[in-house]
């Protein structure tokens, strides 16, 4: 299979089923699973931030698991659609419009670890009610490979296993990346309590002993599996969060760069009241670029948040700080030419002033 032809069967199977089209992200997306490329790479050929690119991603990778009813991942998007291949392309004629096929009960995957899985159908059949889908298998490297190519959102491991015991498992599972975010609840016959602290010790998140209640087994299973989902959900708005505050800087890295290189001069300064009237005073600065120093014969080190500057103001214009008074309280924007004289030469300006918060922003433009 071509990754044309995975394409194709997957825009008819969202056309089908959801009445839905891939973006033309999506579909990137989808190149670059089925090319084990990383996000970036996607990113970067449309323009778009990583944070943005793994968002669609995780809204693709869900809805193609309700579709597939198995948990879909960058990581084994390749693999499930060669060896479902056929499958898919059987049922394709037969699938259901959309209104009757999207599965709301559709929960998760669960694999169970058991070299005694017959004994557990009582379990598979009321985690299957509950609508989660159960694998089993009943060896370690049959399921460490299910776990590389279909992750399950919980494992329920039994300590007796045929080649190595599931302590062991545990432990190769919490040592790769890859996998080590998986709980594992050790659901075994054994009630000893050095068998219990062990299999904490190896980074299992609870420990059910058989035989036991099934509801009591499924309430804690599910317990967990929500739990997952919360620190998963959690996860991605902290990524996206610090995607934000990045953007933000650099935003602000951007405009302070903008700000200060700027040949014309800027300011954004805020109104001094009195405390009993409410009348504005005097204004003092929150931002000053180098050039607005310069023009009012100041250092911008001289500028100190509580420093009044209505006298520089009048110095520049007589009567500029009765007009940025009325810039604040009717709102209109001042705009005005105004000739600045020293010993040695006369230059005309253009000022803008705008009302800004409490304040105003000022640019001052050298007119020839």
């Amino acid at each position: 299979m071509t990754f044309e032809e995975a394409l194709t069967l997957v825009e008819f199977t969202f056309q089908s089923k959801l009445d839905m089209q891939l973006t033309e992200q999506e579909k990137a997306i989808l190149k670059a699973a089925w090319d084990n490329q990383n996000y970036s790479a996607v990113a970067d050929n449309l323009f778009l931030s990583v944070g943005h690119i793994k968002d669609l991603a995780s809204r693709l990778w869900h809805r193609l698991s309700n579709l597939l009813e198995t948990k879909v991942t960058k990581s084994n998007f390749r693999y499930l659609l060669l060896e479902q291949c056929s499958t898919l392309v059987h049922n394709v004629p037969e699938i259901e419009p959309r209104g009757i096929y999207q599965r709301e009960d559709y929960k998760g995957n669960i694999l169970i670890v058991d070299q005694f899985i017959e004994n557990l159908d009582f379990l598979s059949y009321a985690l299957n009610k509950q609508g989660y889908k159960v694998h089993n298998t009943i060896d370690s490297n049959q399921a460490l490979t299910t776990v590389r190519n279909q992750p399950p959102d919980i494992i329920l491991l039994e300590v007796k296993l045929p080649d190595i015991n599931g302590y062991q498992l545990c432990s190769s599972l919490k040592a790769d990346e890859a996998t080590s975010d998986i709980p594992v609840i050790f659901f075994t016959s054994s009630h000893e309590v050095s068998d219990k602290i062990k299999a904490f010790q190896v980074g299992a998140v609870d420990y059910i002993t058989k035989p036991c209640q099934p509801e009591e087994a499924v309430a804690r299973i599910i317990a967990h599996i929500n739990l997952q989902q919360q620190k998963l959900l959690l996860r991605q708005k902290i990524e996206q969060q610090q995607q934000t505050t990045e953007m933000l800087q650099q935003s602000y890295a951007l405009l302070t760069r903008v700000f200060n290189n700027s040949q014309d001069s800027m300011a954004a300064i805020e109104a001094v009241r009195d405390v009993v009237t409410g009348e504005i005073e005097d204004f003092h600065c929150l931002l000053v670029n180098p050039i607005f120093a310069k023009l009012l014969g100041k250092k911008r080190g001289d500028f100190t948040f509580r420093s009044g500057i209505k006298p520089l103001l009048n110095q520049l214009d007589p009567g500029l700080f009765d007009k940025f008074v009325q810039v604040v309280e009717t709102r209109k924007t001042l705009e005005q030419e105004f000739c600045w004289e020293t010993d040695t030469h006369q230059q005309h300006y253009y000022l803008i002033a705008m009302k800004l918060g409490d304040g105003i922003s000022i640019t001052v433009r050298e007119v020839d």
